[in-house]
């Protein structure tokens, strides 16, 4: 029987009209308070960093954008194998939306805004509600997991942070990876989920695309640590030996800062990875500067692709740009 023989399903299955106001005014408002979050973070900023810009060429500010960019697109690509791994394979133009503009909640307080908008947005590509929670999940773990083997070559900084820090990252590399493999994840996520109190998985994750999350987890690291070093050397000169150690600390800085939920995006913990990173190479004012540059960067970055994604949900742009089987009925 099609939908159209029975109606009243139809109709059950519709919000009411005041459930669908008050989702419009909770996006606006979600929304407004994101904008407001994100011109806080620039203006706090921009006074610390407006000389360390203004010193850098615009080659080197611009490259290193693109690789903050290019690192955002491994995300993506993370976040839609990990959907596939769940057996909800979604297009890459679903995924960067859901992605792109989900990563703009993180500039709210707490780190756990980002994965609920990332959530809710996927839905709307056809993932049901408890698949897109799993794959946040399961995406938190990879990053998790890849921060940590990618941040073994950032160790000589954490190294001058807090010698335990280092030692405990050493530590929980091995048990990370163990995690990771796709028969122990899927009883991770089970147990997590049954503490929820939400279904478990009806099938184990793909171990295929568990592996290509892994990877294109790791790689977002590897460019982002570029973006740094390109920085670096625009300041400095070009010093080959440090990108590693600039790689590593990225991913690092940017790991422990999710961990700080009552910070915006974990300002300032980033910062004090990158900067133990960078002293060896440069004065500490100067490594400081830079830190806060690469944030202010990447928070441009971020909100320019998230307005691009969020522009490019509509259904005629989308309808017109994506192949035939992931167009958006004009019903829905």
């Amino acid at each position: 029987m099609s939908d159209l023989e029975n109606p009243s399903e139809e109709i059950a299955d519709r919000p009411s009209t005041g459930r669908r106001v008050l989702g419009s005014v909770v996006r606006v408002g979600v929304a407004v308070a994101i904008g407001v979050a994100i011109v806080v973070a620039v203006r706090s900023q921009w006074s610390e960093v407006s000389g360390t810009l203004s010193s850098l060429s615009v080659w080197s500010l611009v490259l290193s954008g693109v690789f903050v960019f290019l690192g955002m697109g491994a995300a993506v690509r993370a976040w839609q194998h990990a959907l596939g791994s769940l057996h909800y394979p979604i297009p890459a133009f679903d995924a960067a939306r859901a992605y792109l503009v989900g990563q703009l909640g993180k500039y709210l307080p707490g780190s756990v805004w980002a994965f609920i908008l990332q959530a809710e947005l996927v839905r709307r590509a056809g993932v049901s509600r408890a698949a897109a929670f799993t794959a946040v999940l399961v995406t938190v773990g990879l990053s998790t997991t890849s921060a940590l083997v990618v941040g073994l070559l950032g160790l000589p900084a954490l190294f001058d942070i807090s010698t335990a820090a280092a030692v405990i990252v050493i530590a929980l590399v091995p048990i990370a990876l163990v995690c990771a493999y796709p028969p122990v994840l899927t009883k991770l996520v089970n147990i997590a989920l049954k503490v929820l109190r939400r279904a478990p998985l009806k099938v184990p994750l793909t171990s295929r695309k568990i592996g290509l999350a892994l990877c294109w987890c790791g790689l977002s690291w590897v460019l982002y640590g570029i973006h740094l070093w390109i920085l670096a050397s625009s300041s400095i000169g070009f010093h080959i030996g440090g990108l590693a150690q600039y790689i590593g600390a990225m991913a690092l800085g940017m790991f422990a800062s999710v961990l700080v939920v009552v910070a915006p995006s974990g300002i300032g913990v980033r910062e004090a990875v990158v900067v133990a990173a960078l002293s060896p190479f440069m004065d500490t004012g100067v490594a400081l500067g830079l830190a806060l540059a690469s944030r202010l960067i990447f928070t441009l970055c971020e909100v320019f692709a998230g307005i691009v994604a969020a522009a490019a949900g509509s259904r005629v742009l989308r309808n017109t740009l994506v192949h035939e089987h992931s167009r958006v009925d004009a019903r829905t």
